[in-house]
């Protein structure tokens, strides 16, 4: 009985320890074809794979993971949750780096495993295409994106992870923009709303204490 007992809970530990990792593999082609790239943990450089701008098909397995379409997890970002992805749509052949998330907080916030440095490098903010943080997403990470690419118009919602953020109605950094803090904001103001083009890290404090 005892021996069960220990079986039973290694078991368990691994189906725990196998929940929380993530892996993916990426596919050269649609509907899972061609040559593959299997990743596990971070990967910051597809180039170095020789894989760069190629995936346009992935399994998702474990955890969520974040792609991105700069190296070093900059450019625009998006969370792929567990699953297949016969077509990757918008990001097909843009994917550069890869990274998996740690548990939401309470804030809606994925934890990425790094120390964040004072300069806020690894500040974020999540686009989502639905209010209340429904839809598809899209993270800016670093120092964010000038333009949005396949998330441009899209955005009705949005979570900031840390530092005060701009968005704006054009590439660029252009037209109307708005600055936001760290929260969480159920629906974007009417002038945003579904006119995200792009967005930027602008401080890590309060950016405005000293105008008069």
């Amino acid at each position: 009985m005892h021996r069960i007992l220990k079986a039973f809970l290694f078991s368990a530990t691994a189906c725990a320890v196998s929940q929380a990792h993530a892996a993916v593999t990426f596919f050269e082609f649609e509907n899972f074809g061609g040559r593959q790239l299997v990743t596990e943990g971070a990967v910051p450089n597809f180039v170095e794979r020789g894989f760069n701008d190629r995936a346009m098909s992935a399994i998702v397995e474990g955890a969520p993971v974040e792609v991105c379409i700069d190296i070093n997890f900059n450019g625009g970002c998006t969370i792929l949750n567990p699953g297949r992805y016969p077509t990757l749509g918008e990001l097909r052949q843009q994917i550069s780096s890869v990274r998996p998330l740690g548990r939401m907080d309470d804030r809606g916030s994925y934890d990425r495993g790094e120390r964040r440095g004072g300069d806020g490098r690894y500040a974020s903010a999540t686009l989502f295409a639905g209010p209340n943080m429904t839809g598809r997403s899209f993270t800016l990470g670093g120092q964010g994106a000038p333009n949005l690419q396949g998330f441009n118009e899209r955005a009705s919602s949005l979570v900031v992870d840390r530092g005060y953020w701009i968005f704006c109605g054009e590439p660029g950094f252009g037209g109307e923009c708005r600055t936001f803090g760290p929260g969480r904001y159920d629906q974007l103001p009417p002038e945003l709303d579904n006119r995200v083009s792009s967005g930027r890290r602008i401080s890590n404090e309060y950016p405005y204490a000293n105008r008069r």
